[in-house]
C-alpha cells in the first residue's frame, strides 16, 4: 500500500515539474533568441556603419521606444490581474481580454500618428536632419507596430500556452532579424531599420490572432460585453507609471546618454549592457511563469503560504543561476567583446563585467516586478521603480559631469548601477513579508460561480 501510495505521488509530482520545465526551457529560448539575433544584428550594424553611425541608428531607436514607454498604458499587466477574476466572476474572461487587446492597439496607433507629426514639425523647423528624421520615423513605426506584442503574450499566459509563445517568439526574432540584416546589407542603416519595422508589423499580426484563439479555447468564446472592472482603472495607473520609469533603467539611460555624451557614450553602453540583457533572459521566463500562477492564487484566496513558497524557490533558483553565470562569464567577457566588435571597443570589457553583475544581483529579486501587482499593491513596485530610476539617472550624470571621455564615464555608470542593485535587492528581500499580506487577496463571493462553458 506504501509502495503503491508513494509511487502516484512521484508520478504527480514529475508531471508539473516536467511541464514547468518545458516552459521555462521554451521561454527562455525565446528570450536568448530575442537578445542574441539583436546582438548580432548590432555587431553588423557596427562593423559596416562605424560606432558613430551606429550611435546615432541606436539613438533614433532609444528614442522611439521612450517615446512608446511614455504612452503605452501596459494594459497587460492589468489584464493577466483581473481577466481570471473576471472569468471566475461572470464567465466573460476572453471578451475582456478582447476588449483590452483593440484599446491596446488603438493606444498605439494614436501614439504612432503623434510621434510622426512630431517628427515632421521638427525636420520641417531644422531641429533634425534629413538622415535622423527618416531614422526617427522608421524607428517609430516599427516600434508602434510592437506595442500589442505584451498582450498578446499575456494572452498565452492567460491560456496557459506559455510554451507555444516561446516558439513563436523565436521564428519571430528570426523574421526581424533576417529582413534587417537584408536591410542593412542592401541599402546601409536606414533599410536596416525598415527590415526591422516591417518584420515586427508582420509577427504583431500573427501574435495577436494566435493569442485571441488561445484565450477562446481556454476560457470561452467571447461573449456579451464586459465592462471595465472595477478598480482597474486605479490599478493601471502606477503601474502603467511603473513600466515607464522602469524603462529609464534601460532605454531612457540610452536616450539621456545620447544628450549628455553623444554617440559614442550610446554605443558603448549599448554593446556594454547587453549580457546582462543575455542574464535577464533567465530572470524574465521565470517572472512570466510566476505572475499568472500568484493572479490565480489570489485570484482563488489563496494564503499567503502559498506565495511565499513560490518566492522563496524563485529566489533560491536565480540564485544559483546567478552564480553559475557569473562564474562562466566575467572572466571572458573582454575577449568575446574585442572579438565581435573590433579592437576600438577592447577596453570596455570592465563595464560590461560590472553591469552583468549588476544584473545578476537584480535577478535575485526577479519576483519583485509581478508580486506586488499580483497582491494588488502596485504602489509598491511604482516607489521602488521610481527611487531606481532617480537613482540610475543620477549615476549617469553625476559620471558625465566627472569624467570627459565616454569610456570613463560608461565605467563610473557601471559602478554605480551595481550598488543601486545591491540596494534594490536588500529592500525587497527585507520588504517581503509586508508586500504579503492577508488583505490583498481577492476573494469572491461565495455565490460566484464560474458559469458553464457550452461546448
Amino acid at each position: 500500500m506504501s509502495t503503491t501510495f508513494l509511487r502516484r505521488s512521484l508520478r504527480r509530482l514529475r508531471l508539473p515539474l516536467g511541464r514547468h520545465l518545458l516552459t521555462f526551457t521554451s521561454l527562455s529560448s525565446a528570450g536568448l533568441g530575442e537578445t542574441v539575433l539583436p546582438t548580432l544584428s548590432l555587431i553588423a550594424l557596427v562593423r559596416v556603419t562605424g560606432a558613430e553611425t551606429s550611435g546615432h541608428v541606436i539613438f533614433a531607436q532609444s528614442l522611439a521606444s521612450f517615446w512608446f514607454l511614455v504612452f503605452d498604458p501596459c494594459l497587460e499587466r492589468a489584464t493577466q490581474r483581473f481577466v481570471p477574476i473576471e472569468q471566475e466572476r461572470t464567465g466573460h474572461g476572453c471578451a475582456l481580454f478582447l476588449r483590452l487587446l483593440r484599446l491596446d492597439a488603438g493606444i498605439a496607433l494614436a501614439a504612432t500618428v503623434v510621434a510622426l507629426a512630431a517628427v515632421l514639425g521638427a525636420w520641417m523647423l531644422g531641429i533634425l536632419s534629413a538622415d535622423l528624421a527618416l531614422m526617427l520615423v522608421l524607428s517609430v513605426a516599427g516600434r508602434g507596430v510592437m506595442a500589442p506584442y505584451g498582450m498578446a503574450f499575456t494572452g498565452f499566459a492567460i491560456a496557459d500556452r506559455l510554451r507555444v509563445s516561446g516558439l513563436l517568439r523565436v521564428q519571430g526574432a528570426l523574421v526581424s532579424f533576417g529582413l534587417s540584416l537584408a536591410g542593412l546589407f542592401t541599402g546601409g542603416p536606414l533599410l536596416y531599420l525598415a527590415g526591422q519595422a516591417v518584420g515586427a508589423l508582420l509577427v504583431a499580426a500573427v501574435l495577436c490572432l494566435l493569442a485571441s484563439r488561445a484565450v477562446a479555447q481556454s476560457l470561452g468564446p467571447a461573449v456579451g460585453s464586459p465592462r471595465l472592472p472595477a478598480g482597474m482603472l486605479r490599478f493601471t495607473l502606477p503601474t502603467s507609471i511603473g513600466t515607464i520609469v522602469a524603462g529609464i533603467s534601460d532605454t531612457g539611460i540610452l536616450t539621456i546618454a545620447g544628450f549628455v555624451g553623444g554617440p559614442p557614450l550610446v554605443t558603448i553602453l549599448k554593446i556594454t549592457m547587453a549580457p546582462g540583457r543575455f542574464y535577464a533572459t533567465l530572470a524574465t521566463p521565470v517572472a512570466a511563469m510566476l505572475y499568472p500562477r500568484l493572479a490565480q492564487a489570489v485570484a482563488r484566496g489563496a494564503g499567503a503560504a502559498v506565495i511565499k513558497r513560490d518566492i522563496a524557490r524563485t529566489t533560491l533558483l536565480m540564485t544559483g543561476g546567478g552564480a553559475l553565470t557569473a562564474a562562466i562569464a566575467l572572466p571572458m567577457l573582454g575577449t568575446v567583446i574585442t572579438v565581435a566588435y573590433g579592437a576600438e571597443f577592447a577596453d570596455t570589457g570592465v563595464v560590461a563585467m560590472l553591469l552583468l553583475g549588476a544584473a545578476c544581483v537584480k535577478g535575485l529579486v526577479c519576483w519583485c516586478n509581478v508580486l506586488p501587482l499580483a497582491t494588488g499593491k502596485p504602489g509598491w513596485r511604482l516607489a521602488y521603480l521610481c527611487a531606481e530610476a532617480a537613482l540610475l539617472v543620477a549615476a549617469l550624470l553625476i559620471a558625465a559631469w566627472t569624467a570627459t571621455a565616454a569610456l570613463t564615464t560608461a565605467l563610473l555608470f557601471a559602478w554605480g548601477r551595481l550598488v543601486i542593485a545591491i540596494l534594490g535587492t536588500g529592500f525587497w528581500i527585507t520588504s517581503l513579508r509586508r508586500v504579503i499580506t492577508s488583505e490583498s487577496h481577492v476573494r469572491l463571493p461565495d455565490s460566484a460561480a464560474r458559469p458553464t462553458q457550452s461546448a
